[in-house]
């Protein structure tokens, strides 16, 4: 038996104002809408990545409020640092920039965001994951 991810899900405060956020952000499709009136779940993947890995957004959560030491988020990789830049720069206006767009690691060039729910979306160029030594 090997286990394989297929999905996460995030259980979330404001179902509408979570997938508007990953649309927006991470261009995210809906490829399943099993809500009703704000209730429910609607389940998102990367454009032809339906099989791989979805991102389940699920009502009834609690606005999540992450202590300044912790390191949770979900992370993307974009395809260049102005990509990074032009995404801080969305977040930035609308006061959601968890960590402004630097490079914290040798060539690894990434920045963090609040979601509506308070969850941290880390958008990085350069860093690889599983990290390469």
């Amino acid at each position: 038996m090997y286990p394989r991810i297929t999905h996460i899900c995030l259980s979330v405060a404001n179902l509408e104002a979570s997938v508007r956020f990953y649309q927006r952000y991470c261009q995210m499709e809906i490829v399943e809408d099993r809500s009703d009136n704000g209730k429910g779940s609607i389940y998102l993947s990367e454009a032809g990545r339906k099989a791989d890995l979805i991102l389940q957004i699920k009502s009834g959560g609690e606005h999540q409020t992450l202590a300044e030491n912790d390191e949770t988020h979900i992370g993307f990789s974009v395809e260049s640092r102005e990509v990074v830049d032009v995404l801080a720069s969305m977040a930035r206006a609308e006061g959601i920039v968890l960590y402004e767009p630097e490079e914290y690691l040798p060539n690894a060039y990434f920045c963090g965001i609040k979601d509506p729910n308070g969850n941290c979306v880390e958008f990085g160029f350069g860093q690889h994951a599983p990290p390469v030594n």
